[in-house]
């Protein structure tokens, strides 16, 4: 049976909400740290003095998945109780719902600790299923001649990667699902989800060679979701979110938790599913090894795909000349706030934008994972990747992070064409 009340897309909630929370939170925290102590010492445990946040300091990126393996298995009862507590007294469901059996314990170094990872390492993502039915996990994962998602984070190692604009079910997650996001190390904006909630009842495509946004559909700002450590953000999946590059020069701890008010179903054009899956009743009950397979073949939804209208994003405009640095195209109009126009010249992309205070032209690509510009969320002078969610200030070209900056260029407009003066000449 359905829950009769429909909770919000997205709410914040702690201890004030969920009895328990607190001591909960702190047993995470001691399983984290007992963790580090059987990998590296005490002498480690000591050097963070109780902060999460420079955990950086004292493991690489390869040795998180030992966290996970210790940290999960050590806390799975208390985590799917924490689950089914949160359906019941925040979500109000009062029959019996699923939980799903793979929890994710989220480790997010800062970008430029992150980068320097190995190819093999995991990314922040990754998840477990409960050992009992790990070998039939294993057995059941399909690979898709067409999901390349290298490509699409451009040889980053997976710790570096941040998720780009998605909707859970395009990855296998289940359809009618609510999101547990945890914050076990304090999360702020510059490092946490996002989401685009404005988005909720537009039609969105799913490029299956990353299993994120297709590009071409323009994105407002985003909604920046911090959180104090301890804190909850539960939010509906089906809701366009992405992950913001951790930016900052701390590491990121959260645990991620999924429950469905009915039985799941999945998305047909996903090529494999998260099948494993408890019901609320189990876990009340203690039955530690009552975990369903719900077999994605058998538990497809039927609902109707909602049509997607084409894409049609203006093609970049060709300039009339290059002279040197100097650039020069037609455009006989002033543009209008939030206007864009794309430049192509062949190695590089310029971005025309209309903004309050004038025309702006900026390096069309971010220089995180080379997307275009073109469809990020403008707030004032700050111009949002429709990846990373990173924001780039139009005046000076700058991000949060030092190392990923845009090219700022002058801007000359008369009655029938703009002059672009580049900051550096593109190359021959």
């Amino acid at each position: 049976m359905a829950p009769a009340v429909t909770p919000p897309s997205h709410q914040v909630c702690g201890a004030e909400t969920l009895d328990g929370l607190n001591a909960l939170h702190r047993r995470v925290i001691d399983e984290i740290l007992a963790a580090i102590a059987a990998l590296k010492g005490p002498e480690a445990v000591a050097r963070l003095d109780g902060d999460l946040g420079r955990l950086h300091l004292v493991i690489a990126a390869a040795e998180v998945g030992f966290l996970r393996d210790q940290v999960l298995e050590a806390l799975r009862g208390d985590l799917l109780r924490l689950a089914v507590q949160v359906g019941r007294d925040v979500l109000g469901w009062t029959h019996d719902f699923h939980v799903d059996d793979y929890l994710i314990l989220r480790v997010n170094l800062p970008y430029t600790v992150a980068r320097r990872a190995t190819a093999s390492d995991e990314n922040p993502g990754i998840g477990r299923v409960s050992p009992s039915v790990r070998a039939i996990a294993a057995s059941r994962r399909v690979k898709d001649p067409v999901y390349d998602p290298q490509s699409y984070h451009k040889g980053h190692p997976p710790p570096a990667w941040a998720h780009g604009p998605h909707l859970d079910s395009w990855a296998g997650h289940s359809r009618d699902g609510f999101n547990i996001w945890w914050a076990i190390s304090e999360v702020p904006a510059e490092t946490g989800m996002v989401l685009y909630p404005e988005l909720a009842d537009t039609p969105l495509s799913c490029d299956r060679r990353s299993l994120y946004l297709n590009a071409g559909h323009p994105l407002p700002p985003p909604t920046f979701l911090p959180l104090a450590a301890g804190q909850m953000l539960i939010f509906d999946p089906e809701i366009l979110h992405g992950t913001h590059l951790n930016v900052t020069d701390q590491t990121r701890v959260a645990i991620s938790l999924r429950l469905n008010a009915a039985e799941p179903t999945f998305d047909p054009a996903s090529f494999y599913a998260r099948e494993f899956w408890r019901t609320a009743g189990a876990i009340e009950r203690g039955e530690a090894d009552a975990v369903l397979h719900l077999k994605r073949e058998d538990h497809l939804s039927l609902d109707a795909p909602r049509p997607v209208p084409a894409l049609r994003r203006p093609a970049p405009i060709t300039p009339l000349a290059v002279d040197g640095s100097t650039v020069r195209i037609a455009l006989d109009h002033p543009l209008a706030k939030g206007e864009r126009l794309d430049i192509d010249l062949g190695d590089r992309r310029v971005l025309l934008l209309g903004t309050a205070d004038g025309l702006r032209a900026v390096d069309g690509t971010c220089p995180h994972y080379g997307l275009d510009l073109i469809d990020g969320g403008l707030a004032g002078h700050r111009l949002h990747c429709p990846g990373c969610a990173i924001a780039f200030d139009l005046r000076t070209g700058r991000s949060l992070c030092a190392d990923l900056t845009l090219g700022v260029h002058h801007v000359h407009q008369t009655d029938s064409e703009v002059a672009v003066t580049l900051d550096r000449a593109p190359d021959a």
